[in-house]
C-alpha cells in the first residue's frame, strides 16, 4: 500500500512539474534562422533548386539569390567600388528577373498542359566557365521526362566568394 501511495504521489509530483514549463514573452529569435544557405557545392544546390521548381511557388526562388549583406561581403572582398543603393539594386534586379522568367515557365506549363511535380528528373550537365576577372559560373541544363516528352531546365550559376547562387537566364522548353 506504501509504495501505490508513493507512486501515485511521484507521479503526481511529476506531471505538476512538468506543466510548469515557463515560456519567455519577448523571447529573441536565433539569428540563424534568418541566415541564408550557402552552397559550396553545385550539385548540391541544383537538387534543392530542383526541389523549389517543382512546386511552383515564385518565393521559393528567394533562397538562391545572394543577399544584400552578402553581396556587399563580396564586393569588398573582390576590391570593387560601390555605393549601397548600387548594390541593393543589382539585388533586387536579379530576384525580380528571376521571378519573371520563372512566370514565364509557369505559363509555358500550363498553357501546354504540362504538371512540373510530375516530370521525372534526368540527367543534369553542368558547363563551367570563368570571364575575364576570373569568376567563375556553370550553365546547367536539367533534363525532364514526363511519359513521350522530354523537356531541359535551363539556368546560369554563379559563384561569389566561394558559394553557388542562381545567376539568370532561367529557362524551360520542350526538347524535340
Amino acid at each position: 500500500m506504501k509504495t501505490f501511495l508513493l507512486a501515485i504521489v511521484f507521479v503526481l509530483i511529476s506531471v505538476s512539474a512538468s506543466a510548469q514549463l515557463y515560456v519567455l514573452k519577448d523571447h529573441i529569435v536565433d539569428s540563424n534562422a534568418n541566415r541564408p544557405v550557402l552552397y559550396d557545392s553545385l550539385p548540391k544546390m541544383c537538387d534543392t533548386l530542383y526541389g523549389a521548381f517543382i512546386k511552383e511557388d515564385l518565393s521559393g526562388l528567394k533562397p538562391f539569390v545572394p543577399e544584400v549583406r552578402y553581396l556587399k561581403s563580396t564586393f569588398d572582398t573582390l576590391a570593387i567600388e560601390y555605393r549601397e543603393e548600387q548594390v541593393v539594386y543589382r539585388q533586387q534586379l536579379l530576384y525580380r528577373s528571376l521571378q519573371k522568367d520563372y512566370k514565364k515557365i509557369l505559363k509555358y506549363a500550363e498553357k501546354s498542359k504540362i504538371t512540373i511535380r510530375r516530370l521525372e528528373k534526368g540527367e543534369v550537365i553542368y558547363n563551367y566557365g570563368k570571364n575575364e576577372e576570373g569568376h567563375e559560373y556553370c550553365y546547367v541544363t536539367t533534363e525532364f521526362k514526363r511519359k513521350k516528352h522530354s523537356y531541359e531546365l535551363k539556368y546560369l550559376a554563379i559563384m561569389l566568394n566561394g558559394h553557388w547562387f542562381l545567376g539568370d537566364e532561367l529557362s524551360f522548353r520542350e526538347i524535340e
